[in-house]
């Protein structure tokens, strides 16, 4: 959804987002789909910028890091955002951000895009490294079964010769 700039009204605006697909780009094999996102936010005039803030609850289907399977989380969090409607720099033209800069987003051609914002956020939402369950057990290094499901049959591993001495220390 975009927002105009120019509609948002002294006092602020109010904004609830109905939950919807939301594409979260490349995953490099962390997610599957799109997440549904669900949101509420405040748009607010300060200056010569906007604060921006709100909810948001996503659902999104990760996979697990350990045993690889799909399951469902949900992110959610709260943020604040201060968007300026400064200077920017012309097209093909490079601009040197000041250090006060650096934590500032500008808004571009005068609308605000809410996909960008919750995408950027659900996926600071996300897990390093996402797991099904605590006890997920993974899976097998010698035949790659999955160890919730129960027991592959596999041998115990073959063990370097060079590390059998560390077995007598218990």
């Amino acid at each position: 959804m975009l927002i105009e700039v120019s509609n948002i009204p002294p006092e602020g605006l109010h904004v609830a987002l109905p939950a919807e697909e939301l594409d979260l780009g490349n995953s490099a094999g962390l997610w599957e789909g799109p997440a549904s996102v669900r949101a509420e936010l405040y748009l607010g005039r300060s200056g010569r910028g906007l604060l921006i803030g709100g909810t948001f609850v996503g659902d999104v289907a990760l996979i697990c890091s350990r045993c690889l399977e799909s399951f469902r989380f949900q992110a959610q969090d709260r943020f604040d955002l201060y968007c300026a409607l400064g200077p920017q720099a012309q097209e093909g033209e490079e601009r040197e951000l000041a250090v006060d800069e650096l934590d500032v987003t500008y808004i571009e051609e005068g609308r605000i895009d809410t996909d960008h914002l919750l995408r950027e956020n659900v996926l600071l939402g996300l897990p390093v490294q996402p797991v099904c369950r605590e006890d997920c057990r993974g899976l097998c290094s010698r035949c790659g079964a999955n160890l919730n499901l129960g027991s592959c049959g596999c041998q115990d591993p073959h063990l370097d010769p060079r590390l059998t001495i560390l077995r007598k220390l218990r």
